[in-house]
């Protein structure tokens, strides 16, 4: 049986990857990271930092994986020298230990849009072959572990999976979306603190995006970017209108300079025909039901306020 190996499976993305590599039974999975994902088993999770080479090559020897779905990673906010270390380095150090099991062995690095920086609407949806021009740390370092990956050779065979803007239940709040079901679901919130509401995104559900990471690991040609969309885009201001309605009394809205200044670019759509093509992987999930689930797992992880107390 064939040894699937998820880094960050802790995180957004990376625990959508195990439930779905999980849930086929066909191959044996494994997760490596610092922390142990909620309810995985400990025996099939191996603890390793991927900024520490030597010890993460010898991780790596362990689980002598045959498919790596590599999701560890630093999201905005953040300071760029932790964009470098947790995106550019620990994706280089992953690709050199795997080199080190002079085996063939596949790895799908999930990359961001944010690589591709400011695209012009007329040049939408954006395809592969757009040069990229990132604008801020976060893009740059997911833009240079991209370059590293495509830059593997045998036995080592890698693609990269350019994910644009995940959502869905478990977005944290480190993230737009997120930072929106997180307040809402928290009754005491009178206001909430926004950016650029007006910004278009292609938002993608991440259990889709974690089906296109498995599409490529089987399917996907080595040494290409894979972009991850919808391709479409909606507004940000629409999803919270949405996410508003579920809460179901209203919350003032209050337009943060920084947060809108940092918003990027006006719009973004990706061009899905190359990922299609390859694997026949779809976007299944519309982008009201991601709304809705983001915003169910939100509200039951919210803290009710303790009464009674004096």
């Amino acid at each position: 049986m064939a040894v699937w190996l998820v880094t960050g499976g802790s995180g957004f993305l990376g625990r959508h990857v195990l439930k779905a590599l999980s849930a086929t039974g066909e191959v044996d999975v494994l997760a490596m990271g610092r922390r142990c994902p909620d309810r995985w088993p400990g025996h099939r999770f191996l603890t390793a930092d991927l900024e520490e080479l030597e010890s993460l090559a010898q991780r790596i020897e362990e689980a002598r994986p045959d498919v790596v779905i590599h999701t560890a990673g630093r999201t905005p906010p953040g300071a760029p020298e932790l964009f470098f270390r947790s995106n550019t380095l620990a994706s280089v150090h992953l690709l050199e230990a795997l080199a080190g099991l002079k085996r063939r062995v596949r790895v799908v690095l999930a990359g961001s849009a944010a690589e591709l920086g400011p695209v012009e609407a007329e040049a939408l949806p954006v395809g592969e072959n757009r040069v990229c021009r990132p604008i801020d740390a976060y893009g740059l370092s997911k833009y240079l572990a991209s370059c590293a990956a495509l830059a593997a050779r045998p036995p080592v065979e890698a693609i990269v999976a350019r994910v644009f803007n995940p959502i869905g239940p478990g977005q944290p709040g480190r993230q737009a979306l997120g930072r929106f079901a997180e307040a809402l679901a928290d009754e005491r919130e009178e206001t909430l603190m926004v950016g650029d509401l007006d910004v278009r995104r292609d938002f993608v559900d991440v259990r889709d995006v974690a089906r296109a990471m498995i599409a490529l690991g089987e399917k996907g040609e080595a040494g290409r970017v894979y972009h991850v969309g919808t391709g479409a885009s909606h507004r940000v201001a629409d999803a919270l209108m949405h996410l508003m309605g579920k809460r179901g009394r209203k919350v003032a809205i209050q337009v943060d300079s920084k947060l809108a200044a940092s918003a990027g670019p006006t719009d973004s759509v990706a061009d899905i025909g190359r990922i299609v093509k390859d694997t026949g992987w779809r976007p299944e999930i519309g982008w009201e039901q991601s709304l809705e689930d983001l915003w169910e797992e939100a509200r039951s992880r919210r803290v009710l306020p303790l009464t009674g107390l004096k």
